[in-house]
């Protein structure tokens, strides 16, 4: 009797194993190992397993989700990592809608903001005529954040999602500081912009970035307004975990990784080694660098995970003991030239704070704030806010930290610095042998979490395009 496609891939590796010179006797533990339990890794799980593929997936935290966090013990749920969900994230959308996760669209309008510049307070309507207001007369009436995206706007040389490594645009790589400095900029706007940039600093970011992500979001707008897992991001990648026939092994972090031409095998800290025939190290580049790699990389690829940057990113989340906003009536969220930087307020269902306040610390600021505890974070947090609005009271619930410190992440999410797009990005991805990559630093298409899925996806299909199996 004729064997079936999963009664052929369940024998496979067993039996490729036995004739393949060189190759252990033992079968394999699994068709393919997983590294890593983020959206990327899960997403390539799930395709791979529903082909009939058995699949090991390993998570070095204790947790699911990797980047995406959702803080369940604070009020409102906050997502501290991953949350933003566009018209068009077709495969984070799909898989929702799979499993049972509501998304909630949302197209409320920005809130007011409040500047605190070298300490002194400047609402909404004051800024066009403050004499803080560093930029020449036609910017004067925009906030920092909308000079940047109007001058960035008016030169984007990108036109679809998927052009950002064309020589079109490629061509034009530069720094950021370099490109605003040219378009008129002082170094006093220069400074302004830095402190709301989502990226460590405008000298080290690439226009790449800016452009890319300018043209994917506006083409996703036309498709309707971006949403949320009501409940937060977390949920479904627990979804998708628990929808895998084996669980995630948590706490389970890998030492080593060898592919060998018949193998991949991969040593866990604990000592334990697993093997397969393929494996996607599904795990941001900063987390990889802490694991040994015998796999055949090409000189570009160990140049990137060596140095492609993360931005740094530190959320406070702080609990106020009083409604100190209404209390000198002035907007609760904050742009800061100071070490707090951003302050936003979680908002109830309703639009109203909560009294949860994040205070969001972004790129090169984090740093002063390294090596502190829990403790020093909340003392210089609560004596930083107090001088720009002296009827606040607050303590800090959590402290999280997308830096260095964290090993596993490294950072929040990848970005280009000038001519790393040249040097990097067609290949840095590319499969050294039986191992594969995945994460949304990998992405051709969509960034964040979108990024990420389409990652997974195309790891998955490349494994299984090799292992004979996919579209069969």
């Amino acid at each position: 009797m004729a064997l079936t496609r999963r009664q052929a891939l369940a024998l496979g590796a067993g039996a490729m194993a036995l004739a393949l010179p060189g190759c252990a006797p033992a079968r394999p533990e699994a068709d393919v190992i997983v590294i890593g339990a983020g959206l990327s890794g899960l997403h390539a799980a799930r395709m791979m397993q529903a082909e009939g593929l058995r699949v090991i997936v390993l998570e070095a935290s204790e947790r699911i989700g990797g980047r995406l966090l959702t803080l369940t013990d604070l009020p409102g749920t906050p997502n501290a990592g991953g949350s933003q969900i566009g018209a068009g994230y077709g495969r984070i959308r799909g898989a929702a809608q799979e499993l049972g996760i509501a998304i909630q669209n949302d197209a409320s309008p920005p809130n007011p903001m409040l500047l605190a510049l070298g300490g002194e307070l400047i609402g909404p309507a004051q800024w066009p005529m403050s004499a803080k207001n560093p930029f020449p007369p036609p910017m004067r009436m925009a906030s920092p954040g909308a000079v940047f995206m109007q001058l960035a706007g008016a030169a984007n040389p990108s036109r679809v999602v998927d052009d950002w490594m064309t020589e079109a645009v490629v061509s034009r790589d530069m720094a950021a500081a370099d490109f605003f400095a040219q378009a008129g900029l002082n170094p006093e706007a220069l400074r302004l912009l830095d402190v709301g940039l989502n990226a460590n600093s405008l000298a080290t970011y690439s226009m790449i970035n800016v452009w890319r992500t300018q043209t994917l979001y506006a083409l996703d707008r036309q498709l309707g307004p971006s949403g949320g897992v009501v409940g937060g991001s977390a949920l479904l990648t627990d979804a998708m975990a628990a929808s895998l026939t084996e669980p995630v092994r948590l706490s389970s972090p890998a030492a080593a990784i060898t592919a060998a031409d018949d193998g991949v095998s991969v040593r866990l800290e604990n000592g334990d080694t697993l093997r397969a025939s393929y494996a996607i190290a599904a795990v941001p580049f900063p987390a990889l660098r802490r694991i040994a790699l015998e796999a055949p990389l090409q000189p570009a690829q160990q140049e990137a995970i060596a140095g492609l940057p993360y931005t740094k990113i530190m959320h406070l989340y702080l609990e106020a003991e009083t409604r100190f906003w209404e209390e000198d009536g002035l907007p609760i969220d904050m742009l800061s030239d100071g070490p707090l930087e951003r302050i936003f307020a979680i908002r109830d269902d309703a639009g109203q704070p909560n009294g949860i306040i994040l205070a969001w610390i972004n790129g090169d600021g984090c740093d002063s704030w390294s090596g502190l505890d829990d403790a020093a974070v909340e003392a210089r947090a609560q004596a930083e806010l107090a001088i720009l609005r002296p009827a606040a009271r607050v303590r800090l619930r959590r402290a999280v930290r997308w830096t260095p410190e964290n090993p596993l992440a490294g950072g929040a999410y990848m970005h280009w610095a000038p001519g790393q797009v040249a040097r990097w990005a067609a290949t840095m991805g590319a499969p050294a042998g039986r191992l594969h990559f995945a994460g949304e630093h990998l992405s051709r298409t969509y960034t964040g979490m979108e990024g990420a899925m389409e990652s997974g996806e195309n790891a998955a299909v490349a494994v299984m395009t090799a292992m004979g199996v996919f579209g069969s």
